[in-house]
């Protein structure tokens, strides 16, 4: 093959590269959004937007994931729908689901390099954790959202309106000094 003048010619090493980029691209069928990407990087005041997302579905993962990750390239709908389980504590009381996602969006922003997010991660949590003194869902609405009424009560008691909605939002300003 002959050389082409002025052009270095590409290495197996980079065309395997490119090779496996591509196939990564083709397989997400259409998750990566260039597109959303560039509007998600002007949008105003994402730490708002999640809460009035968060008023509207009532997923406090879902309010941050879908609104911070189409920076990244992934359309909110993808977003929506990896974030959908970690709601409530998942389910269990445990961490509140705008902290799990913001966990989600500190590795999109800094991974995959492990100490640079889990340094991240620790700092996120003791910014919020100064803020709100806990981390965890149940202790912060004072309901046990593991017990099978635990929803209902919270529900009942307004706190989805009142108390979460505080929570995504104080999420969002964190990540906002974070990424």
């Amino acid at each position: 093959m002959k050389k082409e003048e002025g052009k270095a010619p590409i290495s197996r090493r980079a065309m395997l590269k490119g090779s496996l980029c591509l196939g990564v691209c083709l397989a997400a069928q259409g998750a990566l959004n260039v597109e959303a990407s560039a509007e998600a990087a002007q949008g105003a005041d994402r730490p708002e937007a999640a809460r009035k997302h968060f008023l509207k579905s009532m997923n406090c993962s879902q309010a941050i994931l879908e609104n911070y990750a189409p920076t990244y390239g992934i359309k909110p709908e993808l977003a929506c729908r990896l974030a959908t389980g970690f709601a409530g504590g998942m389910t269990t009381g445990h961490e509140c689901g705008a902290v799990t996602a913001a966990y989600m969006v500190l590795g999109l922003a800094h991974g995959p390099q492990e100490r640079k997010v889990f340094a991240k991660v620790e700092a996120f949590n003791n910014e919020f954790k100064a803020r709100h003194g806990e981390l965890a869902c149940s202790q912060l609405l004072g309901v046990n959202m593991a017990a099978k009424d635990g929803m209902k009560e919270a529900k009942r008691k307004g706190l989805f309106k009142t108390r979460c909605p505080n929570y995504v939002k104080s999420a969002g300003e964190i990540l906002e000094k974070m990424i």
